[in-house]
């Protein structure tokens, strides 16, 4: 049976269905039907028009998702130079000694006979990472000499921290002299326990 005989026999079946109605009735039937159909139309429409934002939102939040990543392997990247830089600067320095780097430092800006002390006052180790805190006290400096000694050791490349710089200035003989007391965090790698097995 091909499709316009089935037609055919469908409009023939509502015709024979709707031959006992009246006028009036079969106006208020095609009005039910075409409300139906228009509903279910709208209906239709509606729910794709739903479908679609939420399709939308999932591939706004997927692409919100992919560009967090990106943002989140840069930074990745860029950390891990870093911490590789930071660790040949360690390696670079390994079994290098504070005291030493601050004297030949005071050398080379012409203040060596005036570095006090450098005393190591605490020590941690985080991981592979061991912090050593250091107090030094240099004395009868000029601003000029105190500036170049803190540039000298800040630029060195030496795994350092200045974490604090008092200066205490006073009046001598019409000169203003300056004692510089620092607070000096230095880094170098943990001696692991055992050496390597």
């Amino acid at each position: 049976m091909s499709i316009q005989n089935r037609f055919n026999s469908l409009a023939l079946k509502i015709q024979d269905s709707t031959a006992g109605l009246s006028p009036r009735d079969r106006k208020f039937l095609l009005f039910l039907v075409g409300f139906m159909v228009l509903g279910s139309l709208s209906g239709s429409v509606v729910w794709m028009n739903s479908s679609l934002k939420n399709l939308a939102g999932q591939v706004e939040y997927r692409e919100d998702a992919i560009k967090r990543t990106k943002k989140m392997a840069t930074e990745f990247q860029t950390n891990e130079s870093r911490a590789n830089e930071i660790a040949a600067k360690l390696e670079e320095h390994k079994g290098a000694n504070l005291s030493a780097h601050l004297e030949k430092a005071a050398q080379s800006v012409g203040i060596a006979d005036r570095l006090d002390s450098v005393k190591e006052s605490s020590s941690s180790i985080t991981g592979d990472l061991e912090e050593k805190l250091y107090t030094a006290s240099l004395s009868k400096l000029s601003l000029e000499e105190a500036t170049n000694f803190l540039y000298e050791i800040e630029t060195s490349g030496f795994p350092l921290v200045v974490q604090s710089a008092k200066f205490k200035t006073r009046l001598r003989s019409q000169v203003r002299e300056i004692k510089l007391t620092l607070s000096i965090a230095a880094y170098s790698l943990a001696a692991t326990e055992g050496g390597e097995g």
